[in-house]
């Protein structure tokens, strides 16, 4: 499968399982997880459930996709 086409499927689970359309994506490094649990109203999802989405070997990172508010935002 084309690298394009993992991208596809990827963005269309996040799409079908996210109760909103984000407008401001943040990445977080390993030790910043902590952040997410301030989210307001969040989704996470596990990153092995994503289809084409690489599964974090850091230790103790969460593996996991994580939307929500913060802020009304």
């Amino acid at each position: 499968m084309a690298y394009y086409e993992k991208l596809l499927q990827a963005a269309e689970y996040l799409r079908s399982r996210m109760p909103f359309a984000p407008k401001v994506g943040i990445v977080l490094g390993s030790g910043l997880g902590g952040y997410a649990e301030a989210l307001e109203n969040p989704t996470f999802l596990a990153y092995q459930d994503i289809p084409g989405f690489p599964v974090s070997t850091a230790p103790g990172h969460a593996g996991r996709w994580c939307a929500g508010t913060l802020h009304g935002k």
